[in-house]
């Protein structure tokens, strides 16, 4: 009974093999893909904390430019024998203590707050165009079920407009009853259709809204994707700049092998008692510490693993996008082919279809037959709509494949 079914969609299909882009848009300014990634990405998690990320990065960047690795400390103390012999001893101290930098780690700490602002900046990039590839994926999700709902709403007009038909011919006598049940039959069933076809699209309509918080879809379409270095790839930048950034770390542990020494100020001012008068005196001290290997050798050791495993994944990630890239431009292929496929059958489709209808209205074929017809034109017409749609997922998917934002 499938022929049946799709009959009514027949006589209109012809206009949806000429459409690119089903996907109805509202009256108001045309959203484009560039706009629904960037209000994607104001809405995400990572997007939010942006430009709080950024700060802490600056002021990581301000700290090791600062001429102390550390703040200083104040300490403070008294003396006395109020609760001895309280014979008036007094002894206030003062001391400031000032960390100071060793040769060479402050440069380190330059260098690695510059490598932390680099694997930021590319973290970002590439949260941005993982999002823009989920956009991209709801933004042609949700252009295929409108396609399909709109091929229902004809396959329903059409339906009920062959079942009027077939009712005055049956009522003339030109056909059984049994025909108008069959058309009666295929009206029900196209409405079930475009009932199943509009949930469809009411949930990729919510996701797409979820994600981008927009309720109308881009009305453009990406071009194809321009050769591009892969070098310059989001993922790939990403790995070497977390690579720069475990090479920044242990070169800091080389070379903070100890803790910062410190600069101690010190002033005292005392008296033995009463009788004296109070006494002034300045200490000016150094505090080294010493570095060990059970200090050292951890630090060092955990930096050089993850410089090991973070220059790894530099080149697993290489061949991972090679093949992403690879795959992406097959499938663009695969279906362009099938899209020229889908012409020269809907042509041919509609040429038996004009010829059938032709012959059915003459009475030299049955409704079956001509039913057949109009089923395989349906097909081709929903088949070549769809291929063009695919065709340009498949486009966007390359764009995604070499690392490109819309």
């Amino acid at each position: 009974m499938r022929w049946i079914l799709l009959l009514g969609l027949a006589a209109s299909c012809s206009a949806s093999a000429q459409q690119t882009n089903p996907v109805a848009i509202a009256d108001g300014p045309a959203v484009t893909f560039r706009h629904a990634v960037d209000v994607a990405w104001q809405r995400s998690a990572d997007g939010h904390a942006a430009d709080a990320r950024r700060d802490e990065a600056d002021a990581r960047r301000d700290a090791a430019a600062s001429w102390m690795p550390e703040p200083p400390s104040l300490t403070l103390s008294q003396r006395n024998d109020r609760f001895h012999r309280n014979d008036g001893m007094r002894e206030v101290e003062a001391e400031l203590e000032v960390p100071l930098w060793m040769p060479g780690t402050r440069a380190a700490a330059a260098a690695l707050a510059d490598a932390e602002g680099g694997a930021l900046e590319a973290d970002l990039t590439l949260a941005r165009l993982k999002l823009a590839g989920e956009v991209r994926e709801a933004v042609w999700s949700l252009r295929l079920a409108q396609n399909d709902l709109e091929a229902n709403r004809r396959r329903v007009a059409e339906t009920e407009a062959l079942a009027a038909d077939v009712q005055r011919r049956v009522a003339a006598g030109d056909l059984a009853r049994i025909d108008a049940n069959s058309a009666q039959g295929a009206v029900q069933q196209a409405r079930a259709a475009q009932a199943e076809a509009q949930t469809r699209l009411l949930r990729e309509q919510r996701l797409y809204t979820a994600l981008t918080g927009l309720s109308q879809p881009p009305a453009d379409q990406e071009a194809d994707a321009a050769a591009a270095e892969l070098d310059n790839h989001p993922g790939l930048i990403g790995k070497r700049r977390a690579a720069e950034l475990a090479r920044a770390r242990l070169h800091q542990a080389s070379t903070a092998t100890r803790d910062a020494p410190e600069l101690i100020l010190g002033v005292t001012r005392e008296r033995g008692d009463s009788a004296e008068r109070y006494a002034n005196t300045t200490t000016i001290g150094v505090r080294i510490p010493f570095g060990t290997d059970a200090r050292n050798r951890p630090q060092i050791s955990a930096a050089n693993a993850q410089l090991i495993a973070a220059e790894a994944t530099a080149a697993i990630e290489r061949e991972h996008l090679l093949a992403g890239l690879d795959a992406a431009r097959d499938e663009l292929e695969q279906t362009r082919r099938v899209e020229a496929f889908a012409v020269e059958r809907a042509r041919l489709a509609a040429d038996t279809r004009q010829l059938l209808a032709k012959s059915f209205s003459l009475g030299q074929i049955d409704l079956p037959s001509r039913l057949r017809a109009e089923n395989e034109h349906f097909d081709a017409e929903l088949a070549l709509s769809r291929a063009r749609l695919e065709a340009g997922r498949a486009a966007s998917r390359l764009q995604q494949a070499y690392g490109l934002l819309p």
